[in-house]
């Protein structure tokens, strides 16, 4: 994981967290579930345990010492259209939930989103017909209050961009977030 710094030529974007790497390829397809401090992967900054079994995948995010730190949920539809959310929980924190621009509840926002996706998906669609998927969430207290934005792109550069507002969220659990796969349930 990177995040950006100001350096003497502009901004650079360095290294502050360490996924294991498949040892063959060097690839990140088995991220595993601990996230490191460093890159020899010796200091642990949180692991994932999970999922358990019940109707929402739950996962619990331990701190280095074993102690839990949070639960991240992955929360199933309720309409077949639409993909599942998330919902982390930090304690003694508000809980955050993860909802896609598709969740507008008024008319006017939503005939943006459907404009803004049509002219996103023409944008990004390549000559051979691909497209390279995104899913943008928009992370808030149930109070309304925005904590954090993550959106994920598909294809052979996979990658997630997550942006923190909220100074009091523990970042170890966007770390966790970030290890698990925001794609459609198989």
């Amino acid at each position: 994981m990177r995040v950006p710094k100001r350096a003497s030529g502009g901004w650079i974007f360095a290294p502050c967290a360490y996924f294991p790497t498949s040892s063959s390829t060097g690839s990140y397809q088995d991220l595993g579930s601990a996230v490191y401090e460093d890159a020899e992967l010796q200091k642990l900054l949180c692991a994932l345990d999970g999922p358990f079994d019940c109707d929402e995948k739950v996962y619990r995010v331990r701190d280095a010492q074993g102690e839990t730190i949070g639960l991240i949920r992955r929360i199933p539809p309720i309409n077949p259209f639409v993909m599942h959310t998330w919902r982390i929980e930090q304690p003694g924190r508000p809980v955050i939930f993860g909802r896609n621009k598709w969740s507008q509840n008024n008319f006017k926002e939503m005939a943006w989103v459907v404009l803004e996706s049509a002219v996103g998906f023409l944008a990004r669609s390549s000559e051979d017909g691909s497209y390279l998927r995104d899913r943008e969430l928009a992370w808030r207290t149930a109070e309304g209050k925005f904590v954090m934005k993550s959106c994920g792109f598909g294809g052979h550069d996979m990658r997630l961009e997550i942006e923190i507002e909220a100074r009091w969220l523990d970042r170890r659990l966007a770390f966790a977030y970030a290890m698990l796969r925001d794609g459609p349930a198989i």
